[in-house]
């Protein structure tokens, strides 16, 4: 059984994984965010047009954020699209866990599992980067 803190899962917001990963001071933050409430831009696209963080940086975290647990496995080299793609329909009939899965067919470990789904839920608070 997984620790109750990977299985409530929530996103943190794109300004925080900015200043976590130092992309961005709290201050320039606080700034456009001011701006984004006056105006109805969003608030990567301001960032980026002020120069305040590169179109990759914004789309790197902006992965990060959104990851799913089969992208990271894929991305891990630990199961393949076709696995994926197939436990996934699977998933459909069964109602189980998409993780449960793989480990009952025995495509990843107990061990592999937890692993993946600490680093999703450290990208997704901004504390891991895509490699």
């Amino acid at each position: 059984m997984l620790p109750k803190v990977f299985t409530q899962l929530t996103l943190a917001k794109l300004g925080e994984i900015l200043v976590r990963r130092g992309l961005v001071s709290e201050t320039d933050l606080e700034r456009v965010l001011a701006e984004q409430f006056v105006g109805s831009n969003k608030l990567g696209e301001l960032l980026v047009e002020k120069n305040l963080v590169t179109r990759e940086s914004l789309e790197r975290a902006l992965f990060n954020q959104s990851i799913k647990l089969g992208e990271l496995l894929i991305r891990k080299k630990l199961i393949s699209n076709a696995e994926l793609e197939k436990a996934l329909k699977e998933q459909l009939l069964s109602n189980k866990k998409l993780g449960e899965l793989l480990v009952v067919k025995q495509l990843i470990s107990n061990e592999e599992l937890e692993e993946a789904l600490k680093q999703q839920y450290w990208r997704k608070k901004g504390f891991w980067s895509i490699s």
